[in-house]
């Protein structure tokens, strides 16, 4: 750092304080136009800098149980997106998941402060100060002691004018990187999708149901799992559905009695594992080594015969428009997005001769392959811009920035 700034703490340039919620929260909640904007977690961007709207209102009365914010104060998150600052362009209150700063702005530019707070040197104070192991939090204290490089108005304004036209050039670049990452990831589906519908036109279609395996009753799994234990029965979740397979690695497992009358989904290994609550249509596959486990509610397992259906061709089905299109028709929900079982058994299903099978699945992969390299290269990208906004900020709070 430059040896002709300060170096100063934060309470000595914005007051610190702490919000506040009026008790119970839901009895001030109000549509009253005369309501007061009730600023939450919910009502940020991610990424975003600024808190310009809020989705509720409190009623006037509820002012004094909670704190009272305005246009130009930091908020800081005391836990959830931790450390993160933003900066307010309304006025409203603010429960006690925030923290306040009230800054000195005859020392300080808005900008500035904003750079500084979101710069690795202060996150890492945030760090390795905070409470707590599973849930950090920031307090008062901890926030008010926190050191802060503070060199000259005139040398604020510099540094932003550096860092506002180099981040802008960076964004530009994140939005091009993000495009093409969203180009790689419709290529996969996008090129299956007119496989699979020239297949439809020249093989046969069939019902899901009719494709199955004769064993397979297309069941929903186990609907109250109980506690997770260790050693015990592996099950898998929705939520485990974020690779192509699934394997006994990070699974959860429940008391084994509990899949006693879920004999229908128990697993052999290589079935389909279709989602149909939530994020209705993920699917993966399960790994041989998943015998003998289960599935919960909002997962259909699909077994095939491998003499008849391959399942990676049928995994790739699944992964095209034409699969996809027919299971967002006939998913419903607000709250919670699911596809009942009486729909997805009529689902189209196009079924060609296994020799077919097997070279659509090697064009396929060839596919995939390309896809996921692609993938890879931008989400690599786009955290060499993340590493790189933090070196800039880093070099602008050490002195370095020219």
């Amino acid at each position: 750092m430059s040896v002709d700034w300060d170096r100063v703490s934060i309470s000595s340039i914005a007051e610190v304080a702490r919000g506040g919620s009026p008790r119970p929260i839901k009895n001030f909640i109000t549509d009253s136009p005369d309501g007061v904007s009730w600023i939450k977690i919910g009502d940020t961007e991610k990424g975003g800098r600024y808190i310009d709207s809020t989705s509720e209102k409190i009623r006037r009365e509820g002012i004094k149980g909670s704190r009272w914010v305005e246009e130009g104060d930091f908020l800081l998150s005391n836990s959830m997106s931790f450390g993160r600052p933003y900066i307010l362009r309304i006025s409203g209150c603010i429960h006690d998941g925030w923290l306040v700063l009230k800054p000195d702005y005859s020392r300080l530019d808005q900008a500035f402060l904003y750079y500084v707070l979101s710069s690795p040197n202060t996150f890492r104070q945030f760090d390795s100060l905070a409470a707590g192991s599973t849930v950090r939090n920031l307090n008062i204290d901890l926030v008010s002691g926190v050191m802060i490089p503070l060199p000259p108005l005139d040398e604020q304004k510099r540094i932003v004018a550096v860092l506002d036209q180099a981040f802008a050039a960076l964004d530009r670049a994140r939005a091009h990187v993000e495009a093409n990452l969203a180009d790689a990831e419709g290529l996969l589906e996008n090129a299956l999708d007119e496989v699979f519908r020239d297949l439809a036109s020249s093989s046969p279609v069939v019902r899901l149901e009719d494709a199955v395996h004769p064993e397979c009753k297309l069941s929903y799994g186990i609907v109250q799992p109980g506690d997770l234990v260790q050693g015990g029965l592996p099950i898998v979740r929705p939520v485990d559905l974020k690779q192509r397979v699934i394997t006994l690695a990070g699974l959860k497992s429940i008391a084994p009695e509990l899949a006693d009358g879920y004999a229908r989904t128990k697993l052999f290994g290589g079935e389909l594992l279709l989602c149909v609550r939530g994020s209705t249509g993920e699917i993966s596959i399960a790994a041989p080594e998943l015998a003998g486990g289960n599935v919960t509610r909002g997962i259909v397992p699909i077994r095939f015969e491998m003499d008849k259906v391959l399942p990676e061709f049928a995994y790739f089905q699944f992964l095209s428009r034409y699969a996809r299109d027919q299971i967002a028709a006939k998913t419903y929900g607000a709250a919670l997005m699911q596809i009942n079982i009486k729909d997805l058994r009529q689902l189209n299903f196009v079924l060609p001769h296994i020799s077919l099978q097997s070279d659509i699945v090697v064009r396929a992969e060839e596919l995939y392959e390309r896809a996921k390299k692609l993938k890879a290269a931008y989400v690599q990208k786009l955290a060499d811009l993340a590493n790189l906004r933090q070196s800039l900020l880093q070099k602008a709070f050490s002195g370095e920035l020219t």
